[in-house]
Order: structure tokens, then C-alpha cells, then sequence
């Protein structure tokens, strides 16, 4: 079998591996201790950014116990997010359309980081290749959890994304600005072309867009333009939606023209 296939369908952990209560264990008590930390502050901050910052566990537990148990921590985390910082405060009720679009999104997010946590686990140049993938995600994170100026976020956002693929431009568009183009998806599934494989998947040259999503509603769009024969792995196309889908946390604070 081709080996990218391999790579693609193989599962590094099952039920009755010993490390997947370890990692479940890990991440669920990290997402206790972080939404400890940040309840004090939860009338302060903007919920996006706790939510950001809930995912952080999820990694966690993908690292040390396999998908199984990053995808328990991200479950557990969407729901402690719920419970403690939306309103009503201390049920699973929300009762803001705002709170629903953000919850679902930190799960889409949260389910992202952990096939990410579960990758890094590789050895040698793979999973070096994964912590510097990795680390492009965080910076933006880090930024959008601190607050950063929208502009600063989008900069950050344009400058990993280049970075990542080494793309000749990336642009964000608040408003669609040109023709429809083929779309990175949710799961990192190209859509609208189909991928070729040179001795790795490559992305289409003449643009690809990530749907940039803020509280269930579409804020434009960031265009990938890359040149020829440029790398797509997976991994790739994961980190890729994982920093879009952190610029419209960012922008969830930010009115649209419309609402000004």
C-alpha cells in the first residue's frame, strides 16, 4: 500500500491501549485547573478567548493517550466551557446564539488540535516538522487569547500561513473579492479540485480559500496562493483551517460593517 495511505488510515491508539485513560485523565484535569484559573476573570474577558484557551488540554491528552483520548478531552471541554462560561452559569443551557456559535466552534477546534497532538507523536523529522506546524498555531492562538488588535491577528495569520506552505502571497479578504475558488474543508479535505499527488499531496496553484467562520457566520475568506508543486500534507491542511478557524475567534469581538 501506498505509504501516505498508511499514514492516513493508521490509528495509533484503541480502547485497550493503556495510555488512552492516562492521556483522557491528563487532559480532563488540565481543563479543570485552566477553567479554574480563568472563572474569576470569565465577566471580563471575551468567551472566545476562553475558549481558546480550553483547547490547550486537548493536546495535551492527544499527545500522551492517542486520538481516543484527545477526542474525550475535547468533548469534556466544550462541555466545561458550557457549564462555566456561558450563560446561565452552571448549567448546559446557553442561551445566547453568540455562545452556541462559539462552543461549536472551540469542539471543531479542540477535535483539530487533538489529530494534531496525535501526529506529533511520530519520531524524528516528522515530528519535528509537526512541533513547528504546531507552534504556528499557537502563536496565533496567543495572540488572538491576549487580545491583539485585529489587524496584528490577520498579519500573524497571512505570515504563518506563507510560512507553513511557503505560499508565494496570502491575503485575507473580509468580502469576497473574486471568483469562487476550491476550498480547504472543516476535516482538511480539499473541495472543489481534486488533490494531486507528487510524491506528496500539492496544492492547486491559482488559489485556495479557508472560509474564515465567526460565530456561525462566514467573515470573508484568506486566500492561499501557492506555486508550483507546493506540499499539502495533511497535517498541513489541518494547522491551516485550525489558524483560520482562531482569526474568526478573533473577529467574533469585532461588529461587521453591517452591524456598525
Amino acid at each position: 500500500m501506498n505509504p501516505i495511505s498508511d499514514q492516513l488510515h493508521t490509528r495509533p491508539s484503541d480502547p485497550g491501549d493503556p495510555r488512552v485513560p492516562v492521556g483522557a485523565a491528563v487532559g480532563a484535569l488540565t481543563v479543570f485547573v485552566v477553567a479554574a484559573a480563568l472563572i474569576p476573570f470569565r465577566d471580563h474577558i471575551p468567551n472566545a478567548n476562553m475558549a481558546l484557551a480550553l483547547v490547550v488540554p486537548v493536546l495535551l491528552a492527544a499527545v500522551f493517550g492517542g486520538r481516543i483520548a484527545g477526542a474525550a478531552t475535547a468533548v469534556v471541554s466544550a462541555l466545561t466551557f458550557d457549564f462555566f462560561f456561558t450563560r446561565p452559569y452552571l448549567s448546559l443551557r446557553i442561551s445566547s446564539k453568540d455562545d452556541v456559535a462559539t462552543f461549536v466552534v472551540l469542539l471543531i477546534v479542540a477535535m483539530i488540535a487533538a489529530e494534531i497532538g496525535i501526529r506529533s507523536r511520530r519520531g524524528g523529522a516528522a515530528a519535528r516538522d509537526l512541533r513547528s506546524e504546531l507552534d504556528r498555531l499557537l502563536r496565533v492562538g496567543e495572540l488572538s487569547a491576549r487580545g491583539a488588535d485585529v489587524d496584528d491577528v490577520v498579519s500573524a495569520t497571512r505570515a504563518e500561513l506563507i510560512g507553513l506552505f511557503g505560499l508565494d502571497d496570502c491575503v485575507y479578504e473580509p468580502q469576497r473579492s473574486g471568483p469562487e475558488l476550491p476550498r480547504l474543508g472543516n476535516h482538511g479535505a480539499l473541495e472543489g479540485a481534486q488533490l494531486v499527488v507528487w510524491g506528496e499531496f500539492v496544492l492547486p496553484t491559482g488559489g485556495v480559500e479557508i472560509p474564515v467562520m465567526s460565530r456561525g457566520t462566514e467573515r470573508g475568506r484568506v486566500v492561499l496562493y501557492a506555486p508550483e508543486a507546493t506540499s499539502a500534507s495533511l497535517e498541513k491542511r489541518l494547522v491551516a483551517v485550525a489558524i483560520a478557524d482562531e482569526l474568526g475567534l478573533t473577529l467574533a469581538s469585532v461588529p461587521t460593517e453591517s452591524g456598525a
